[in-house]
């Protein structure tokens, strides 16, 4: 298996979806946009918003 640096906007969608997060591309201003709730996180590639995502928005609990 291989990691690869870039995702499509498809899989991430499905990815995050459990979460309640989804992804769109912003062809007005460029780059990506993730949206939860109220909330929403711009930034120029999708990778880099689902990085952010990662990291701002999921708190992993351990029970």
């Amino acid at each position: 298996m291989s990691w690869s640096k870039s995702i499509s906007l498809d899989v991430a969608n499905k990815l995050f979806d459990v979460i309640g997060v989804s992804f769109e591309e912003n062809e007005l201003e460029g780059g990506y946009i993730a949206k939860h709730e109220s909330k929403t996180l711009r930034r120029p590639t999708l990778t880099a918003c689902c990085i952010a995502v990662l990291s701002d928005w999921v708190t992993i609990k351990e029970s």
